[in-house]
């Protein structure tokens, strides 16, 4: 159980440190540009800040086992990651015409598998 934690903890950390990227300094990519008019003036920063966390949770997601420090965050980190994928939900279904939230959802039942497995199944 804890190898397959762990694949998952790491698909998921590099899925979102690469979505932190793209949000936070490639804003300029032409997916981007519609969503980024359909949200108005606010939407260059909260892109920033979407791809602050977006990374901020990537990097929670391995780093404190990586490091040997309190791993005891980890299933804390995975709820808020698996939160603000609810919360990326509904943006990208106000700023699409056709939102691809299948992936969100894939991410989402992966963060709240990471959640249980880590405080119940196999914690550190």
């Amino acid at each position: 159980m804890n190898t397959a934690l762990w694949l998952i903890q790491a698909i998921l950390a590099v899925k979102l440190i690469a979505t932190g990227f793209s949000h936070g300094l490639r804003q300029s990519l032409p997916a981007m540009q519609e969503a980024r008019t359909r949200l108005g003036g606010a939407s260059r920063p909260l892109l920033y800040f979407a791809g602050l966390l977006t990374t901020l949770g990537g990097l929670g997601l391995i780093l404190p086992p990586l490091l040997n420090v309190n791993s005891g965050w980890v299933p804390g980190i995975a709820l808020v990651v698996a939160v603000s994928l609810l919360v990326s939900i509904y943006f990208h279904v106000l700023s699409r015409d056709d939102p691809n939230i299948f992936v969100s959802l894939i991410l989402f039942a992966m963060a709240l598998f990471v959640t249980y497995g880590r405080w119940k199944l196999a914690p550190f």
